[in-house]
């Protein structure tokens, strides 16, 4: 336990006085503490109160959290022996006559200050023990994702050969085929996803590579053939509308934007409703990407929070979800400062719940990377 001593105290009986913080001790106690002093304090230490020394300095003897605690070296009116004290006393010690009411609050007080600050202590101690705790959890973590990534990449290679073999070979087996072209999908949505937790604990991660030429078309074209394996097993059906050759400047992290819009809105479709992914461009130049689709929609004041994290419309609370998709989305466009703008069109209700659809705008005319 740490000690805060305003007073000068005995520590160990064979050990002089230490000074305190407050009131240092005399100068005779630094240069005279012998076995006279020690038989003195051994003497007094289970007699609490004041005390006199042999060489006529106060003692004072009281109990501290259950321990007895031993302040000396200090003058305390009708506690000294005052021609002991003139005699011994240096012209040097800058020392004042404590009354015992002054002793006692100045212990009180020092008493409440080592209370509050063990305490503290305590919990700063039980933090650094949760901290320590989370850390070696998240080394694990960090280690299974990693594995699982190298595994991921040579099931996705192995997937990818396999597919494209299939193809070249004009194989008889259509749904072997099939089967092939869906391992292929999951291992690029198991890459989508593990992007997104990287992201998520670390946005400034995008940076550590620099930016290229991309078509935002085709990225979101891959996303839809990857989805394939959702879409068709739910009966739902994702629509292109209008083309896009033109490339953008983006990170790599931009892959797993088309998951993201795709995903949420094949998980909040209402009734296996199709979606519509629509593209604008304006002389050679992509200016909007829509994903559109049929939902229970939120109220139109609650649209501006559903990009923060763990916000959800209270439409949808009983469709299982983090709230994290459009927050995260969100962040993507930032870092290349895409606009993303959501909007609602009310059709009426169902069951008490606003029914519509749900538009996720990206403004992308002005995307452009800093």
């Amino acid at each position: 336990m740490i000690r805060i001593n305003s007073l000068p105290q005995i520590e160990k009986l064979d050990k002089k006085p230490i000074d305190g913080v407050y009131e240092k001790k005399f100068d005779f106690c630094e240069k005279n503490y012998n076995h006279k002093c020690m038989g003195h304090y051994k003497s007094i230490s289970k007699q609490n109160g004041f005390h006199v020394c042999p060489y006529g300095f106060t003692s004072f003897v009281t109990e501290i959290n259950g321990k007895s605690t031993t302040y000396t070296s200090i003058g305390v009116k009708g506690n000294f022996e005052r021609k002991l004290l003139r005699k011994n006393k240096n012209k040097k010690d800058d020392k004042r006559l404590f009354s015992e009411g002054e002793v006692r609050k100045i212990i009180d007080w020092e008493s409440n200050v080592d209370a509050n600050f063990n305490a503290k202590t305590n919990i700063l101690r039980d933090y650094d023990k949760s901290v320590k705790v989370v850390s070696q959890k998240k080394e694990v973590l960090d280690d299974t994702l990693h594995e699982l990534r190298k595994l991921n990449n040579i099931l996705k290679k192995q997937a990818f050969s396999l597919k494209t073999e299939l193809e070249k070979e004009n194989f008889e087996f259509p749904e072997i085929l099939m089967r092939s072209k869906n391992i292929s999908s999951t291992t690029q949505l198991v890459s989508a996803r593990l992007n997104a937790y990287d992201f998520t604990l670390n946005p400034e991660i995008v940076e550590t590579n620099p930016p290229s030429r991309i078509s935002l078309y085709r990225k979101f074209e891959k996303a839809r053939y990857c989805l394939e394996v959702v879409t068709k097993e739910l009966g739902i059906n994702i629509t292109f509308q209008g083309t896009s050759r033109a490339l953008n400047n983006c990170y790599e992290i931009i892959d797993v934007l088309p998951f993201i819009l795709f995903e949420n809105a094949i998980k909040f479709s209402y009734k296996k409703s199709q979606i519509f992914c629509e593209f604008t461009e304006s002389d050679g130049k992509l200016e909007k990407i829509i994903v559109k689709n049929r939902a229970l929609i939120p109220k139109e004041r609650d649209l501006k929070e559903l990009k923060k994290k763990h916000i959800r419309s209270k439409n949808i609370e009983d469709i299982a979800g983090s709230g994290k998709g459009l927050y995260i989305a969100s962040l993507i466009c930032d870092y290349h400062n895409i606009d993303l703008e959501i909007k609602t069109e009310f059709t009426g209700t169902v069951e008490g719940k606003d029914l519509g659809n749900f538009i996720v705008i990206l403004n992308v005319s002005e995307a452009t990377i800093d």
